[in-house]
């Protein structure tokens, strides 16, 4: 008696699972020649509002430029503004209305128009992310009539509806005429669409409407159209910073003054260069600097980098060993070295590998290659495994093999051979390397892994296209592991057992790298085509001792 009453579900028996129900509307669905600025909506049961500016749309769009409200079971919409003449109009509640119990959302439609005919034509489709394939969750799928001066980032859409759970969308009750169709996650909920933090994609063909469209495919993307700017250039503590509006895709700094070597690494946030003091004798020296985006948006500058003369507390020098494997099936030692600074010199003659207190075998200087500032060293050297594991000599045969009468008769793989042990390990000795502010590395060591036939698998694939492509090899998470430029018939080995996905990469354009697609020439993004087997799946999961394929990608 001290409360006012509440609505709440009774409690026991089952779960309510069924939504409200539209009973009756005004206007009445299908209605025509409606010249009024009020829509009325009744349920079979009490309701409640989900947001409902934003979850009910209306197309043609009137904005948000109306209200809502509700009492027991009916909603009333008023508009703001007066409808367009002899135009068919769609109302999508989506989840705007729910049930009180368990907020089963009514998700209902009417169609009404203000004109003596009503609009029949339809738009159905999907949309996918162009590199995974994956269709996205509840994205805005906008249709505007063609125009040259309509844009995506300026202008809202006319009809807009949204994707379902499964990326499939649906825009219907329209009339004949030319379309730009586009889709995006409108994170800010202005109807327009932010290249610098949503994702989007358009079809780039007007599309003539005189009958249905059905099965239409947008693939969906990240790209920033804004243009690359140099935000900043300034000393920070030891260091000269070079900020930028958007991440790099590449870039190169060089001296004015030839005789000057410039080291530089781009910072983990990928927007940021750090430039070294290699030159600390110099008031300041003119450096040339070219920056190019993930869209080719280029900055190209001379400026000037100074140092302060007083001593600044430095960036801690690191440096480890990342993998050193020996691979049985090419007799190959790979290895890979990285360092937090760029390195200015280091002692080839101190990296080795060493069999026991009494073996060491040493690298040639060819086997060594830098990335192109001196951050990663990577090894490659053919070697005699023999030679290299000298102690595991007999168990380097295959398991299974029988001996005869000095005669070995091959038998079914039947477990890995085992890892080397850890006494061949590869080793730099200290003050190997030095990095360019002067830093010596300490010992380096780690052991050699030993990867054998029976322990990887195999995957083959062959392509058939006219095309320039790239074929990718990538785990199931995204993370390349080997990729092939225009090889139709092709094999990727030394495997090890995981869950893979293979790809092909439409190259267009030639260039050796998938680009996105660009509104601003109306370039949709490069066609990405997974592979799947007969069942759809494009999961390859890869067992030890596996050969699969050829594996067939048709573009």
């Amino acid at each position: 008696m001290l409360q006012c009453a509440k609505q709440t579900a009774p409690t026991g028996g089952p779960k309510d699972e069924t939504p409200p129900k539209l009973r009756a509307s005004f206007p009445k669905h299908k209605q025509v020649n409606f010249q009024g600025d009020r829509i009325e909506l009744s349920f079979d049961e009490p309701i409640q509002l989900n947001n409902p500016r934003e979850q009910i749309i209306i197309t043609p769009s009137v904005g948000k430029d109306f209200e809502v409200t509700f009492n027991k079971n009916r909603v009333t919409i008023q508009l703001k503004q007066r409808l367009q003449a002899n135009t068919t109009y769609t109302v999508n509640l989506r989840e705007a209305v729910q049930d009180l119990t368990e907020k089963n959302p009514a998700n209902e439609k009417i169609a009404f128009s203000t004109g003596t005919y009503l609009d029949s034509l339809k738009i159905t489709g999907k949309i996918i992310d162009a590199i995974s394939e994956i269709p996205p969750k509840s994205y805005t799928v906008a249709l505007a009539e063609q125009s040259d001066t309509f844009n995506i980032f300026k202008h809202p859409a006319s009809w807009i509806t949204q994707t379902d759970k499964k990326g499939k969308f649906a825009l219907e009750n329209l009339k004949p005429g030319k379309y730009f169709l586009y889709a995006f996650n409108d994170k800010s909920k202005n109807m327009l669409v932010d290249s610098k933090s949503e994702t989007y994609g358009f079809i780039s063909t007007p599309l003539d409407l005189t009958k249905n469209l059905d099965s239409l495919v947008i693939r969906t993307f990240k790209a920033d159209l804004t243009p690359l700017k140099l935000m900043t250039a300034r000393q920070t503590f030891a260091y000269y910073n070079l900020r930028f509006s958007k991440s790099l895709q590449e870039f190169s700094l060089s001296a004015v003054d030839s005789s000057t070597q410039v080291y530089s690494i781009l910072e983990t946030d990928l927007t940021t260069l750090k430039i070294f003091n290699t030159f600390p004798s110099l008031d300041s020296i003119r450096v040339r600097v070219h920056a190019v985006d993930s869209m080719n948006f280029t900055v190209d500058t001379l400026l000037y980098v100074k140092f302060p003369k007083k001593d600044a507390t430095k960036d801690k020098f690191t440096a480890g060993i990342t993998y050193a494997n020996a691979n049985e099936n090419n007799s190959i030692l790979s290895a890979q070295l990285t360092f937090a600074k760029p390195i200015a010199t280091f002692n080839p003659d101190s990296i080795y590998i060493e069999i026991d207190s009494l073996t060491q075998l040493p690298f040639a200087t060819t086997d060594f290659s830098w990335n192109e500032n001196k951050t990663r060293l990577t090894i490659s050297k053919k070697i005699d495994l023999t030679r290299l594991f000298p102690k595991d000599t007999a168990a380097m045969k295959r398991p299974g093999i029988k001996e005869n009468a000095g005669k070995e008769q091959i038998a079914k793989p039947t477990k890995p051979i085992p890892a080397s042990p850890a006494i061949t390990q590869m080793i730099a000795r200290p003050k190997t390397f030095i990095s360019v502010e002067g830093d010596s590395s300490g010992i380096l060591n780690t052991p050699i892994k030993y990867i054998t036939l029976e322990s990887t698998a195999i995957v083959e694939a062959e392509v058939k296209t006219n095309s320039n492509f790239i074929v990718q090899l990538v785990t199931k998470t995204g993370k390349l592991v080997y990729e092939v430029r225009n090889q139709k018939k092709f094999a990727f080995e030394n495997l090890p057992p995981e869950t893979y996905q293979l790809r092909l990469i439409a190259d267009l354009n030639n260039n050796g790298k998938w680009d996105p697609g660009n509104f601003s020439t109306k370039t949709e993004p490069e066609p990405i085509i997974y592979y799947h087997n007969p069942k759809g799946i494009k999961d390859i999961s890869l067992k030890a001792n596996w050969t699969l394929g050829p594996l067939l990608i048709t573009y």
